[in-house]
């Protein structure tokens, strides 16, 4: 009887053991709920070495301390194997870092920098944009530039210190993915490239799922491989406490916005906020309700969405009216859509880049398909994700921008800007005439009484073709478009200065042609110069306020570090829009519905932070009586100042557009000297070059050379140079 037991608690020992394996398959670590995160120092081979390195996670990285193996993929190979759940595509990244530092003419950050990698998956690949690139081996084209074979791809850094930088392709830069069509167990392989390269952890994601911040937090956990069940993630839930659906309330009132969320099996990590499809608040994890203060008359549909800790999402949303006769909306609901850039009536200079930027919402639903129009004609077909679509190299005219929405039931939104590029008529087509333009009852340098209503008729001809806009400017602003047919366009209430009056109308090729007068109200003295629109450079840390910011004001680099700009908007003010460029780019473009209007944002007067470059800036703002409609302009005000260095001298970087040898020359300001830093960065604060020199007083031009700049993608990169007593931002084009 004993032995019959023992065999028996054997025989089911052994079967579980079997089960646990079959299970595991040998996996070191598993996919969980789209992610698969691995310590790699939980393995060594050949000449990697588990080292004790600060920052390291868990304390520990593989170095690989042998001799370099630049064409050679699979020396000291390490094998780990990982546990795919869910089929798909996913993103592989890993933390590393440079631990030798090159020395003399060797750059720092391009040597001791990458390894070998392969993944043994149903495709292997690097893709930037819709650009993919395959492993030199694999039967697969175009193949990544530089050194590959064998199926292995090199994987580089281009930071020294601890980074998630993980890129293949010589001067492309390509993000790594792996495709896994079926479930089961797939090999990872890593082998020694370059001696001195160290590697932390790695991490396998969905990226519909994950962001970059969420896949790289040291603070998940690895995924071991449990061989059981992998439970899928909770999604959070969300309701709005306050205020109750259909709920009605009095013009005026102030309406706050409480919520009840919770994470089963997380937490809450973000919590948001929109009205009528704009975004009004964006909070973390803990929530303060949200006022909708001193509501007008109307509909309101306000919606609630919180995210958790895996990514996933929640909603909900009610609906109120403000008001008398206003009940709020049952049943589907069309989209809405609004265009936060340009602004309606907004110059530009020939040549600029003009995006198109869209705030879109589907109360009941969602959006499928975005579209914009210039000037009828479709331009850019977008799904369920809008990019936004980009005007380039702008010529001079008159331009109606729509954008349309369908949301999932079939139901369409449109919205239109118009906006005018140069100062000149556009000339009319080879073989068209242009058309022509006068005024009827008004003349050159004529007088009208203060507080009468003026109104511009005009009369317009086109001898071979028609006209199909009229368009009315009045001190610049345009103030009225018509279509074909004009409407003549009263300017009310006219109270005493000079007033410019431009009519512009265009035939049906393109072609314009304008008239302009100039008329006088009361005696003739000119309008105020003072304006009610006024800036301050706020210092976002402690949300004081530095001081003014008028035409012309020089800020020192010192004083641009950290801080914000507030817009002070005329008594009456509903909405302002702003755009904030520097050296032809936008820095910062947008709408602030409620006070304090600040150029790059806050969330109920906590500023947020930003900090500016050394260089030239022009800040516009247009301040609404009305929060919808973009005729209701109070005033306007236009800017410009400087960012310069604290000594009030700034550093010149030359030639700027670099090109791509990397090599550039910096003049330091009269007198410099001692020990220099820089670093250089990308847009996203991605370091990507760092360095120090030493400067003499007598020797201006300190000769760099920026050989990783050289392989990045072209755009803006921002060199910061510290000394002793002084910083500044150099903005640094890649051509």
């Amino acid at each position: 009887m004993r032995l019959k037991t023992t065999l028996f608690l054997f025989t089911a020992l052994l079967y579980f053991t079997q089960v646990e394996a079959q299970s595991c398959n040998g996996a070191d670590f598993e996919e969980r709920n789209g992610i698969a995160i691995l310590e790699l120092d939980s393995k060594v081979s050949g000449s990697w070495r588990k080292e004790n390195i600060s920052g390291a996670s868990g304390g520990q990285a593989l170095t690989y301390r042998g001799s370099d193996k630049f064409n050679t993929p699979g020396t000291s190979e390490i094998v780990y194997k990982v546990k795919i759940n869910s089929p798909g595509t996913y993103r592989f990244k890993w933390r590393n870092k440079i631990s030798i530092i090159g020395t003399g003419s060797e750059p720092a950050n391009t040597e001791h920098n990458d390894s070998w990698l392969k993944i043994d998956a149903s495709d292997f690949y690097g893709a930037t944009g819709n650009t993919r690139v395959y492993p030199g081996g694999s039967g697969k084209k175009p193949v990544a530039k530089g050194s590959t074979s064998g199926g292995w791809f090199k994987i580089y850094t281009n930071s020294i210190g601890w980074s998630w930088i993980t890129r293949t392709s010589d001067f492309e830069n390509h993000d790594i993915y792996a495709k896994f069509n079926n479930a089961g167990v797939y090999n990872i392989r890593i082998s020694a490239r370059s001696k001195g390269h160290t590697v932390d952890r790695m991490v396998l994601y969905k990226e519909n799922q994950y962001s970059n911040a969420q896949s790289e937090s040291l603070s998940r956990a690895v995924t071991s491989c449990s061989g059981g069940t992998t439970p899928d993630n909770n999604a959070p839930t969300v309701n709005i406490t306050n205020p109750d659906n259909g709920q009605q309330f009095d013009e005026g009132d102030n309406i706050a916005v409480r919520l009840n969320s919770n994470d089963s099996d997380g937490n809450v990590t973000k919590h948001e906020i929109f009205i009528n499809g704009t975004r009004v608040s964006n909070q973390g994890s803990d929530y303060s309700p949200y006022v909708l203060r001193n509501a007008t008359p109307g509909n309101y549909t306000i919606q609630a969405t919180v995210t958790d800790n895996d990514g996933a999402k929640s909603s909900n949303t009610v609906n109120v009216s403000v008001g008398e006769n206003t009940p709020p909306p049952t049943g589907n609901n069309a989209p809405t859509v609004s265009i936060t850039s340009p602004n309606d009536g907004q110059n530009f200079d020939a040549g600029s880049n003009v995006p198109v930027r869209l705030s879109a919402n589907d109360s009941d639903g969602s959006i499928k398909k975005h579209q914009i129009f210039v000037n009828n004609k479709l331009v850019d077909t977008d799904g369920a994700g809008y990019t936004p679509h980009v005007i380039q190299n702008i010529k001079p005219g008159n331009y109606a921008i729509k954008a349309t929405v369908t949301d999932n039931g079939g139901k369409t939104a449109s919205k239109t800007v118009n906006i005018v590029v140069g100062d000149d008529d556009t000339p009319p087509p080879s073989g068209n005439q242009a058309p022509t333009v006068s005024f009827t009852n008004l003349s050159n340098g004529d007088q009208v009484e203060v507080g009468s209503n003026v109104v511009v008729r005009i009369s317009a001809n086109d001898s071979d073709g028609r006209i199909v806009k009229h368009q009315v400017f009045v001190n610049g602003k345009l103030v009225d478009t018509d279509g074909a047919d004009y409407t003549p366009h009263p300017i009310k209430n006219v109270t005493a200065g000079s007033y410019k009056i431009k009519v512009t109308v265009t035939d049906n090729q393109g072609a314009t042609g304008s008239s302009t007068i100039d008329i006088t109200a009361g005696t003739g003295t000119p309008p105020p110069t003072t304006s009610n629109i006024s800036f301050n450079l706020i210092n976002a840390a402690t949300n004081s306020n530095i001081g003014a910011i008028t035409d012309g004001t020089t800020i020192n680099s010192s004083k641009a570090q950290g801080i914000n700009i507030k817009i002070n908007a005329p008594e009456g003010t509903k909405r302002v829009s702003y755009g904030l460029y520097s050296n032809g780019f936008e820095v910062s473009v947008g709408i602030e519905e409620f006070a304090p209007y600040a150029v790059f944002g806050d969330t109920n007067g906590n500023y947020f932070s930003e900090t500016l470059s050394s260089g030239s800036y022009r800040l516009l703002a247009v301040a609404y009586s009305s929060a919808t409609n973009n005729n209701s302009v109070i005033e306007r005000k236009t800017i410009r100042f400087t960012v310069g260095s604290s000594s009030g001298k700034s550093a010149i970087l030359f030639p700027n557009p670099v090109s791509t040898d990397g090599k550039v020359s910096l003049r330091l300001p009269e007198g410099a000297s001692g020990k220099y830093e820089y670093s250089v960065t990308n847009s996203l604060g991605v370091q990507v070059e760092k360095g120090t020199f030493d400067a003499a007083s007598s020797q201006r031009d300190v000769e760099l050379s920026l050989s990783n700049i050289g392989r990045q993608v072209q755009g803006v990169y921002y060199m910061t140079l510290s000394s002793s007593g002084s910083k500044e931002t150099i903005p640094l084009i890649r051509e």
